[in-house]
């Protein structure tokens, strides 16, 4: 009887073993396919996320992939491959305006985080006419970003050549070829570039108070299926967003890490000017933000004069968590 009262012991803690062993743990995670569409720092936070396993946390397993691109990540996420993307507001909000099942569900960046950093010979507006600035692509957000700091010079984007150079480290390498007489840029790599002897001609962030960036965006469908997946997702995001800024020398390790940089002045200043002036406190998008891409839109495409914001945005999960004090609880 003892003899079987042990085996049968034994195999009960065998049992609870495997149930308790990281395959099995893994097994139980929901899997979630979550793209990013550029190595720059507005994805720094969900890499934090994911570094400091919070995804794993909330009991997801996240396939964080990065797709160059904003309007190839959309046919991504329409497509099916992409359950949430984090992605430009610009080609989020021209697929919805054009019929695609697209809708903004969160946001990282409610202003235009970029910089036109030029060739030092450049001092002024008029050096620059007929001079080569190159942005990601047409109707994204360097495109968009492009038009204001033209706007403030006096200038029309007819004064100059613009360029579809595809990702930042791209267009970056083609400046200091000299391919290019100018970029737009983000921090770190804008201050890298400054400190090396270019000049910072205009940082949109100063210029453009209320135009958004970067979007977390999914399909309705897949929100309509995947409620409590999508939850859980900006549960994980919410807390990442918060260590990120409360602990600095951890998010810039890992932001130097991604971005394949020296952990350095140029980091810790990137550090300090997203997480006061870029990053929101709460993952909410902004709905006069939205309002303002719709403008510009319609300008190259009409239909999205008629659309009115809140019908391609739904905040009904940040509205959930509020009510249930996640964000407040994690302040």
């Amino acid at each position: 009887m003892r003899n079987l009262l042990k085996a049968a012991l034994a195999a009960g803690l065998s049992l609870l073993a495997g149930a308790m062993s990281p395959a099995a743990a893994d097994e139980a995670l929901t899997k979630l396919n979550v793209a990013y569409d550029g190595f720059t720092m507005t994805s720094a936070p969900i890499q934090y996320t994911l570094a400091k396993g919070l995804f794993k946390k909330y009991g997801l397993d996240v396939n964080l992939v990065y797709v160059e691109g904003g309007s190839v990540l959309t046919q991504a996420l329409v497509g099916g491959s992409i359950d949430i993307a984090q992605n430009g507001y610009t080609p989020s909000i021209a697929a919805a305006v054009a019929g695609a099942d697209v809708v903004i569900i969160g946001s990282m960046a409610n202003k235009l985080p970029f910089q036109l950093v030029v060739d030092a010979s450049i001092q002024s507006a008029d050096q620059l006419r007929g001079k080569s600035i190159a942005i990601s692509k047409f109707g994204s957000s360097t495109d968009t970003a492009v038009k204001f700091a033209l706007k403030s010079l006096g200038l029309e984007p007819t004064d100059i050549n613009i360029l579809q150079l595809g990702g930042e480290g791209t267009r970056a390498a083609a400046f200091e070829s000299h391919q290019v007489q100018g970029l737009m840029s983000q921090y770190p790599r804008t201050q890298e570039m400054v400190d090396a002897g270019s000049k910072m001609l205009v940082d949109v962030t100063e210029i453009v108070k209320d135009y958004p960036n970067t979007a977390y965006v999914t399909s309705r469908s897949y929100l309509s299926e995947h409620s409590d997946t999508v939850k859980r997702f900006f549960m994980a995001m919410g807390e990442g967003l918060h260590g990120f800024r409360a602990n600095p020398q951890d998010a810039m390790d890992v932001t130097a890490s991604f971005l394949k940089l020296e952990k350095g002045p140029s980091v810790e200043q990137a550090f300090r000017f997203y997480s006061e002036k870029v990053f929101p406190q709460d993952l909410r998008p902004s709905i006069p933000g939205v309002s303002a891409v719709l403008a510009e839109l319609s300008k190259t495409q009409p239909a999205a004069a008629s659309v009115k914001p809140e019908s391609i945005v739904d905040t009904s999960t940040l509205d959930a968590l509020d009510k249930e004090g996640f964000f407040k609880a994690l302040n």
